[in-house]
């Protein structure tokens, strides 16, 4: 005779190994491209500042009436009054590193862009230079990664997508 009638049968439920398998999926969808070296997330992040550091300079040139350098360099964009470098006056509360990235792998085209007071952008300070147009390209260094991703400027209007 049984003495223990409603003992447990040993193992885990279908339910149980279902969830174990999603949340395995889950980990290795995340983290599978991170050990491969994708770069696209922070590709995508890079781009975003470089667009918020060149609004951020047209913002500067229609409020203050100044001409705001914006110099975009392989890593990131710095923003000066007047001129780029250190020719240019410093703006208080913003600091080289605001549009940035440490990431060596990814890389902006570098140009140097002059925002007007008047709201167009040239490649001078004076504003005697042809309005710039075109584009700026965002890569990532990795063989077969993301797509560069270009960023529109349109020099009359001084706007930047």
């Amino acid at each position: 005779m049984n003495r223990f009638p409603h003992t447990r049968a040993r193992g885990f439920t279908m339910v149980e190994l279902i969830v174990v398998m999603i949340v395995a999926g889950v980990l290795a969808a995340l983290g599978i491209p991170r050990l491969l070296g994708d770069k696209t997330i922070e590709q995508a992040v890079f781009a975003d500042q470089v667009i918020s550091g060149l609004r951020r300079a047209q913002a500067i040139a229609a409020s203050h009436r100044r001409v705001v350098c914006a110099g975009i360099a392989a890593q990131g964009v710095t923003i000066r009054l007047n001129a780029c470098g250190t020719a240019g006056i410093a703006l208080s509360g913003l600091d080289d590193t605001d549009y940035a990235t440490t990431d060596s792998q990814l890389s902006a085209t570098a140009n140097t862009l002059f925002f007007q007071p008047d709201g167009r952008i040239t490649t001078d300070a004076a504003g005697m230079s042809p309005v710039m147009g075109g584009s700026i390209t965002v890569s990532s260094g990795v063989a077969g990664g993301a797509a560069p991703r270009s960023i529109s400027v349109e020099g009359t209007t001084g706007y930047v997508e």
